[in-house]
C-alpha cells in the first residue's frame, strides 16, 4: 500500500497533476501580480490626494494672513475647491476629518454659512466621537446663533457643556448658550450661566466677560 505522501507525489508528477501544478502557480501569480498593482495604485492616489491636501492647506494659511479682501477670497476659494475634493475621494492618507474642519471655516468665511453648517452636520454623523467634534459643534453653534437661531445654537451650546466640560471650547460654549437665552429673553437662564461660567472656569477670558455681565445686570436692577 503506497504511503499518502509517495501518493501525492506521484499525483504531481503525472501529466494531469502537473497541469493542476501549473494552472495553480499562474493564479498565484495573478493574485500577487494584482495585489502589488492595486497596492501601487492606491499609494500613488493616496499621494496625489495629500498633494492636493498639502496644496489646499496652503491656499487655507495665505488666506489667513491675507489683508487684501479680494485675494482672500480668492485663496479661500481654492482651498475650498481642494478639500471639496479630497473629501470625495476614497483613498487620502492623511487625516480627512482634519479637511473638513478646513472646508467649513472656509465655506463661513466665504459667506456660505449653510453649506458650513451642512457640511458639519455631515461631520457630525460621519465621526461622531472624532477629536474635533467639540470645536465643529463651537462652530455651528457659534454660525446658528450669528443667523438669529438661537434655540438650535443653545443646543449645541448645551452638547459641549455636558460632554466637553474639560475641553477648551467648554468656557466658550457657557458663554454662547447664556448670551443665547439673554437674547431670548431668558434673563436668570442666563444669570445662572454666567455665575457657572465663572465658579467653573475662573480664570478663563469667557469669566471676565460673564463678571462684567453680571455687573451690568446688578446696575440695570439698581436703576
Amino acid at each position: 500500500m503506497r504511503k499518502p505522501a509517495e501518493s501525492k507525489t506521484s499525483y504531481f508528477l503525472s501529466k494531469k497533476g502537473k497541469k493542476v501544478l501549473k494552472i495553480s502557480l499562474i493564479l498565484s501569480v495573478v493574485v500577487l501580480g494584482a495585489g502589488f498593482f492595486l497596492y501601487a495604485y492606491l499609494s500613488y492616489a493616496g499621494k496625489l490626494t495629500y498633494e492636493k491636501y498639502l496644496e489646499g492647506k496652503d491656499f487655507y494659511l495665505k488666506a489667513q494672513a491675507e489683508e487684501d479682501k479680494q485675494q482672500e477670497k480668492s485663496d479661500l476659494k481654492k482651498a475650498a475647491e481642494l478639500f471639496e475634493e479630497i473629501i470625495s475621494r476614497r483613498f487620502f492618507s492623511g487625516n480627512k476629518q482634519e479637511v473638513f474642519v478646513y472646508l467649513a471655516d472656509c465655506f463661513y468665511r466665504l459667506g456660505e454659512s449653510d453649506k458650513s453648517i451642512n457640511l458639519i452636520k455631515d461631520f457630525l454623523k460621519r465621526y461622531p466621537k472624532s477629536y474635533f467634534s467639540p470645536w465643529m459643534r463651537l462652530k455651528i453653534a457659534s454660525i446658528c446663533e450669528e443667523k438669529g437661531n438661537y434655540e438650535e445654537a443653545i443646543k449645541y451650546y448645551q452638547i459641549i457643556r455636558e460632554r466637553y466640560a474639560q475641553t477648551s471650547v467648554a468656557p466658550e460654549a457657557v458663554l454662547g448658550e447664556a448670551r443665547c437665552c439673554e437674547a431670548l429673553g431668558r434673563k436668570e437662564a442666563a444669570l445662572k450661566l454666567y455665575q457657572n461660567l465663572i465658579s467653573r472656569y475662573p480664570l478663563s477670558s469667557q469669566a471676565k466677560i460673564a463678571e462684567a455681565k453680571l455687573q451690568n445686570f446688578a446696575r440695570t436692577n439698581e436703576g
